[in-house]
């Protein structure tokens, strides 16, 4: 008996309480009877009705009725139902109730009848049925018995649901109850002996397979990896939706899988095969093995495989993370003998993964692990307090391969390097500074160059009663004072060594690149800058580089993720889920770039979202400023026509005043480029002069010519969209077909094409899509599917989902999208970013449609699926998926979507974790949060993260609910990131309240003996702070 959800408060619910019409009361022995009132005034009065003018606000969102205030009724007969030989049970999955009949002799296992209802049913473990031998015990008897005996009834009649019992028989001792064992299921007493459940069990089938396989062939190591991929599987094979993984069961499969690598790596024969079995053995080794065990096995692999990137990474990721033998400068000086082992091996990694290069591209590989490399140590510098140090090695190492003068291309590296010297120790104006013009420049004036600007310090005290507290916020701000390098001409604090950088200071670090190598690296090393600089890269066309974007130890400032962890979440109303928009500003965004992402209008997502969106000046590593000089210097200065779009996009996140300043100084370098003029205009657009942008679109759309066709459709494109976003359908069908028939370019914007011209623009768009197809030119054809998709939704009148005036057909179009979609992926572009953009593309187009009438979140959300199945990490299908799919029950498509592909092994990230918590901030609640955070932390994509964990000591601080856990978690985080420098001063500004005062000596006396920068001595500071105080007395 449940309550039903009110229609309106005028129609009230009334609720009876299971009382019979007499309460009896026992009192001294004697049974008393007690009237109960006959009206329904005097029962509402008396408590035995109660009138809801309410209802339960929740019952939509968990699809029932709150348990804990439903009154508990008792079945008479222990559930046997009138008229069968049946019992009436019970099967609770959450909040929904369902229920079975179970006939005598169907067996007594009240374990059983619940897995048949979990959620996960193909995951509950099997059971050996064993038939109950009953023929030797009714041989014995010398009667027939008339009736069952009491004994075989008890067996036969069902448990209550709270009558499990937990087993004894774990491998932690007490099992928990509503915890499977194997105990509980192995062995089940049943008539149906016959049956064998193991015979239809896939994981049990694809593990015998699989055991076959390696059996018949040992040296089939893809076999061998397959094996031991699947023990993962059955690990997770014992989860259920009240159960979780047991250390004790990790373990033991880590137990397994380290003795199945072993067996693996006795037939391993090619180098990439044992590399790639013993990183797997190491880092299951890692959580079994004691600390001196893992040493020394590490120590055995450094010297057997110097070369391979991969192992080495492992090894140094396990050495930083280890607090009990971290040390800042053994761990600096481990990264500079691999940048100097890596210059003078023979034979390099040729990705980040185990692999080796071919002799063709074996010198770029080198100079491509040696920027990763580079970009690790200077972010591990940086995160240690020693940020100037960190941002001038970035400056050094750009001036000497960029900026290097044509004249020293054949010096051998010792005369470069001193020539670079002088450069530096002249302190002439940097990359990245004002009025720096280069070091080329500089070697052609012989060093007649304007002066750099001098910068001061800030030596402001915060004041605080709590002396601690105060010395926190003062290093927050030494630190913010030192990111930008200083000279000896600066005002800068002369107590501090490290303040001015001199060339002896990044000298280690630095490495010349061979003049014919730069050109096929010089976009690695601008998107190792803007990594360091926690901005998402712009070329990422190496694995490398895709590799350090999910780096855990590299990825930082996520300070929007920041704010949106501190805020409290609240009830989802659930009648204005359909008027919400997505959530665009984020950081830590996985996507792929295009025009319209770099300068995106305030509804849609933005590629600089993140820290240029909050503080620039002061939540980044750097100042924006100093980004955006460094990108407009390289350029003007070096000639990188390819970094023009993203050196813009930056100076309007930085000066969206200057933008008409920026983009004529970029388009007087480079007067053809018609993306700049395009870039221009959606900048324009995008702070909200939309008149502005028509007229430059317009105006560059005269210098189209056949040679740059390209260019050309790009511009009608943006300019089909500006109308298309203001719903003027038709002039964005006049832009469209304008593309392609240069008759229709100097019309009347009102003019619409006729049919004939309608035909001709589909046709042209679709045979110029063919053709780039058949020669493999994926940027050219993916522009052309944009504009043919965009033509096909404004003109066909055909299509199956709804639409209205302000729409067109979206099935049709995505039928077009789709098509090329499977094209790329047969040709071998499935994971290449203009599939990516061209999804992105269908994705924007499927948004538009659901924001301009009636849509089907059903369709939205298999469209988007499809997107999220080739593109896990990216972060529009994710959060437009996760917009579609409002649900009232509680099976939830986006929590399912994450768990099954996203956040899966191979495509986890922090993004994608950030993305998973933010989702539970929207829709959970506090504890659904905090299980995320915990879910993130345990995996390796998130716990070497500092930020990450300093987003969840500020949610768990900022919740009253979880702040006695708050230190803890600060503990831990310090454990896995003991470099940190950001993480460790937490305990002095948001733990500052529940920390005592020898918790917080202790944690500076760590930070100065691991070697941490600290900029203000603390005994120094208190001594100071107690002789103020006695004064002011």
């Amino acid at each position: 008996m449940t309550r039903s959800q009110p229609s309106s408060p005028r129609h009230p619910i009334l609720c009876r309480w299971p009382n019979p019409r007499l309460v009896k009361s026992h009192i001294a022995g004697r049974m008393v009877q007690v009237s109960v009132a006959t009206t329904l005034e005097e029962r509402a009065g008396n408590g035995v009705f109660v009138i809801d003018t309410k209802g339960d606000p929740l019952i939509r969102r968990y699809g029932g009725n709150d348990r804990g205030k439903v009154p508990t009724y008792r079945r008479d007969g222990r559930g046997k139902v009138l008229g069968s030989d049946g019992y009436l049970i019970i099967h609770r999955d959450g909040p929904r109730e369902e229920f079975s009949i179970r006939m005598p002799g169907e067996g007594s296992s009240t374990l059983r009848d619940r897995a048949l209802f979990q959620a996960r049913v193909h995951r509950v473990k099997t059971r050996r049925i064993r038939p109950r031998d009953e023929s030797q015990e009714e041989a014995e008897e010398d009667f027939v018995p008339l009736s069952k005996s009491s004994k075989r009834r008890r067996t036969e009649e069902p448990e209550s649901d709270g009558d499990d019992k937990p087993s004894y028989r774990s491998i932690e001792g007490k099992a928990k109850a509503h915890e499977f064992s194997d105990s509980d299921i192995d062995f089940d007493t049943d008539q149906e002996g016959d049956l064998n459940p193991e015979a239809d069990d896939p994981l049990k089938q694809r593990s015998i397979h699989l055991s076959r396989r390696v059996k018949e062939h040992p040296d089939d190591i893809a076999g061998w990896l397959e094996l031991i991929a699947h023990q993962d599987v059955l690990l997770k094979a014992g989860e259920s939706l009240d159960r979780e993984v047991t250390k004790g069961e990790m373990h033991s499969f880590a137990e397994i899988k380290i003795s199945m690598y072993e067996s693996a790596l006795a037939q391993a024969k090619r180098p990439e095969d044992e590399e790639r079995l013993l990183l797997g053995l190491m880092l299951e080794g890692a959580k079994v093995w004691s600390s001196s065990k893992l040493d020394s096995r590490w120590s055995d692999v450094a010297k057997k495989h110097e070369v391979s990137f991969c192992l080495w990474k492992a090894r140094i990721d396990h050495k930083v993370t280890d607090l009990k033998t971290f040390e800042y400068s053994e761990i600096k000086k481990l990264y500079i003998e691999r940048l100097r082992a890596v210059a003078k091996q023979s034979s390099v990694s040729a990705s980040p993964g185990p692999a080796y290069s071919a002799n063709t591209d074996m010198e770029a590989s080198r100079y491509e692990q040696m920027i990763y490399i580079f970009l690790r140590v200077t972010r591990f510098i940086y995160d240690a307090g020693y940020r100037e140090s960190a941002v001038a090695a970035w400056q050094a190492l750009l001036e000497l391969n960029l900026q290097r003068p044509s004249t020293h291309d054949a010096l051998p590296e010792s005369e470069i390097l001193s020539s670079f010297r002088d450069f530096w120790e002249d302190e002439a104006p940097r990359l990245g500074e004002h009025n720096a013009s280069g070091w080329s420049h500089y070697v052609q004036t012989n060093g007649s160059v304007d002066s750099p600007e001098q910068q001061r310090d800030d030596d402001t005290v915060v004041q605080s009663r709590d002396v601690y507290k105060s010395w926190g916020a003062t290093e927050r701000l030494r630190a913010t004072s030192s990111r930008s390098p200083g000279r000896a001409t600066d005002d800068v604090l002369e107590d501090d060594p490290y303040r001015v950088v001199m060339y002896s200071d990044i000298q280690e670090l630095l490495f010349v690149i061979p003049s014919t190598i730069v050109s096929h690296v010089w976009e690695q090393l601008v998107d190792g800058l803007l990594i360091f600089c926690c901005l998402p890269p712009v070329f990422c066309s190496s694995p490398w580089i895709q590799s350090a974007e999910n780096d855990s130890f590299v990825v930082g400032s996520l300070r929007v993720f920041e704010a949106d962890v501190l805020r409290k979440p609240n009830e989802p109303d659930v009648m204005d889920e359909t008027k919400s928009i997505p959530a665009s500003e984020q950081d830590g965004l996985r996507l792929a770039v295009s025009s319209d992402l770099l300068f995106a209008r305030r509804n849609w997502f933005s590629f600089l979202s993140g820290w240029p969106c909050t503080a620039k000046s002061l939540d980044g590593p750097v100042d924006l400023s100093w980004v955006a000089n460094c990108l407009r210097q390289l350029v003007i200065s070096v000639g990188l026509k390819d970094l023009a779009e993203y050196s813009l996009a930056v100076d309007v996140a930085n000066e969206p005043g200057n933008v008409k300043k920026r983009a004529k100084a970029l388009i007087k370098k480079d007067p053809s480029n018609l993306a700049l003029y395009n870039a221009y205009a959606l900048a324009e657009v995008g702070a909200s002069n939309l008149e502005v942008g028509r007229q430059v679109v317009s105006s560059a759309t005269s210098l189209v010519s056949p040679a740059s066709s390209a260019g050309g459709l790009l511009l009608f494109k943006t300019w089909a969209w500006m109308e298309l976003d203001e719903g003027n359908k038709n002039q964005a069908i006049l832009r469209l077909c304008a593309s392609v028939d240069q008759s229709l370019r100097n019309v009347p914007g009102l003019a619409a094409p006729s049919p004939s011209q309608l035909l001709k623009a589909r046709q042209t768009l679709l045979d110029d899509l063919e053709h780039q197809l058949s020669l493999r030119q994926p940027d050219e054809a993916i522009l052309s599917a944009e504009c043919l998709a965009l033509l096909v939704y404004l003109t066909s009148q055909e299509g199956s989902e709804p639409t209205s005036e302000a729409q067109g057909s979206i099935s049709m179009a995505m039928e077009r999208l789709w098509a090329v979609s499977s094209e790329l992926c047969a040709q071998g572009q499935a994971k290449s970013q203009a599939h990516e953009r061209l999804l992105q593309a269908a994705a924007r187009l499927l948004y538009h449609h659901a924001s301009r009438g009636p849509f089907r979140r059903a369709y939205l959300r298999d469209q988007l699926a499809h997107c999220i199945d080739l593109f896990p990490r990216n972060t529009i299908f994710l959060t437009l998926f996760a917009w579609a799919s409002t649900t009232f029950g509680i099976d939830d498509p986006v929590r399912d979507i994450l768990r099954k592909v996203t956040l899966t092994d191979a495509n986890d990230c922090i993004g994608s974790r950030m993305f998973a918590i933010r989702y539970e901030l929207l829709k959970g609640n506090v504890h659904s949060t905090q299980a995320a955070f915990e879910r993130a932390l345990d995996t390796p994509a998130c716990r070497s993260n500092p930020e990450f964990w300093r987003c969840y000591i500020k949610f768990s601080y900022a919740r009253k609910q979880f702040r006695h856990k708050a230190k803890e978690v600060f503990f831990r985080g310090l454990r896995h990131c003991p470099w940190s420098k950001d993480l460790a001063l937490e305990a002095y500004t948001t733990l500052i309240n529940v920390m005592d005062e020898f918790e917080l000596r202790s944690v500076f006396n760590t930070m100065t003996s691991k070697g941490l920068r600290i900029h203000v001595d603390l005994e120094e500071f208190v001594a100071k702070h107690e002789r103020s105080k006695v004064k002011r007395r």
